[in-house]
């Protein structure tokens, strides 16, 4: 796990107790309270000291429901060690993980149980099962030396239907390009109120380049050598997890569980990036002749990686085939095969680099 968004619930009067304590308690330890443009209040009481940042959020639909919560956006190694950016949580961290955060809520709670008009409230946010889940991010690092190279392939893989790429203005072109450093996509779905929302983010990059743009500190040398692979799963897709895996809808650790990020994280980097190993388009194209293979076939791969490789690209090649579906079991066919699709320039000099999940 890298980051999770939680919330917990609150009547109005318990709202009312816990957003007077934050302000108070913001003003007599200088920290950052504000209002966003959302309504929403951020809360920068714990941020310095643990990374947790705290949202109150109030808001009623057109149907008259109201909602009042406290949220939190929470990396859990960094509550562990603030300037930790680089290692991820698994479960062998839980303990430590439960007992840090009912730590970083002990001034609130006290706080808070310290008013008299609040005697009749049990104050419970310092435990973390007392939250359900709004985003939940699982990702794996993976070190390599050629990590140049590696980005540089990974950013020609494919997007999948239903995806689209992430792209921000660039003034030096004058139009929108994807993220230097990063291969990001994401998938949108529709509300009840029929608004378009994104379910999925899948994002590639290169942690030390990340880092640097962030302005974030990092003593550890290995960031300058790692790529991260990171799925952050929106609410509906948390749902659908915890409903096929009969899990709580409350409950920190069950997200640390092997199992379900294995599944999630080999689920999107197969309809990503692929298990083939990379390889120079003449190096690929021989492999696939010495496959046994039908002739027609060799001949469909052949003309694929040709294709992606004078596109540069899976999803550029993509944009310009008539049949996508018969495109994508060409594709996979060629990851069945264990070549990638996206081959190496021969300007590299190098012939030869293992699928990432193989590191």
């Amino acid at each position: 796990m890298h980051t999770v968004h939680m919330f917990c619930k609150l009547n109005y009067h318990f709202y009312t107790a816990l957003f007077k304590v934050l302000q108070e308690l913001s003003s007599s330890n200088h920290c950052r309270f504000y209002r966003e443009k959302d309504g929403s209040y951020h809360c920068h009481l714990l941020l310095k000291e643990t990374g947790i940042k705290l949202i109150l959020r109030s808001s009623e639909n057109e149907d008259g429901i109201s909602y009042k919560a406290l949220e939190i956006i929470m990396n859990p190694m960094r509550l562990l060690d603030v300037n930790d950016y680089l290692q991820l949580t698994d479960i062998e961290h839980y303990q430590s993980i439960y007992a840090a955060f009912r730590k970083a809520f002990k001034p609130i709670k006290k706080k808070f149980e310290s008013k008299r008009r609040n005697r009749s409230f049990k104050f419970n946010l310092d435990y973390l099962d007392a939250y359900c889940y709004k985003i939940v991010d699982f990702a794996v690092n993976i070190y390599t030396k050629h990590i140049k190279l590696y980005m540089k392939l990974i950013k020609r893989a494919n997007v999948p239907n239903g995806f689209q790429q992430f792209v921000l203005y660039k003034e030096s072109s004058k139009r929108f390009e994807p993220p230097e450093h990063n291969f990001y996509i994401f998938r949108k779905g529709k509300s009840k109120l029929k608004t378009n929302h994104v379910t999925l983010n899948i994002q590639c990059y290169d942690k030390g380049e990340h880092l640097k743009e962030k302005n974030l500190p990092c003593d550890d040398e290995r960031a300058n050598y790692t790529i991260r692979f990171e799925v952050q799963c929106h609410y509906n897709k948390v749902y659908r997890i915890i409903k096929s895996n009969a899990l709580s809808k409350q409950g920190f650790s069950q997200f640390l569980r092997e199992d379900i990020s294995d599944n999630e994280l080999h689920k999107y980097f197969k309809k990503t990036i692929g298990y083939g190993d990379y390889y120079t388009l003449s190096k690929a194209k021989e492999l696939v002749q010495n496959k046994r293979l039908q002739p027609k076939m060799k001949e469909a791969l052949i003309e694929t990686l040709e294709l992606v490789n004078d596109r540069r690209g899976i999803w550029k090649a993509k944009e310009k085939v008539s049949d996508n579906k018969e495109f994508d079991k060409r594709i996979k066919k060629l990851h069945e095969i264990g070549v990638n699709p996206v081959t190496i320039p021969i300007a590299e000099r190098i012939d030869y680099l293992p699928c990432l999940f193989d590191l």
